[in-house]
């Protein structure tokens, strides 16, 4: 793995996202977006492998970067998972989960993350290798 966008507004959730996803891919390079503007910027500049998302952010939410990063033809087969503590019947929430690969809702352990990362990581291998 190349590099995981995480976006999400909250900064202690970017750092411990950050410090897991470092642990577990020493390689890979973790990059970091506060709002969705900027992830979806840094989605389609750097094409990480996955973008893990959250729902609810200042300047561009989660589902609204989700959509944009669907519709266009150089990103919309990076694989997204939602990670939000939102209700499930939150609008943005139920959207964002509609358009990822996977979701997660916080909180979560290391463990758990750790597992969906590597689930959508794999089923992205095995759709690209077929």
């Amino acid at each position: 793995m190349r590099a995981v966008l995480v976006v999400d507004d909250n900064t202690a959730v970017r750092m411990v996202l950050t410090d897991f996803l470092t642990m577990a891919y020493p390689m890979a390079r973790i990059l970091q977006a506060e709002n969705g503007a900027k992830g979806l910027a840094l989605a389609q500049a750097e094409r990480p492998d996955v973008v893990l998302m959250d729902a609810e952010m200042p300047v561009l939410d989660g589902y609204a970067a989700a959509q944009q990063l669907r519709q266009a033809q150089d990103t919309r087969a990076i694989p997204i998972i939602a990670i939000s503590s939102g209700a499930s019947n939150n609008e943005l929430v139920k959207g964002l989960r509609s358009l990822a690969d996977s979701s997660l809702p916080k909180p979560f352990t290391a463990d758990e993350l750790l597992q969906t990362v590597s689930t959508v990581l794999a089923r992205r291998t095995m759709v690209l290798t077929h």
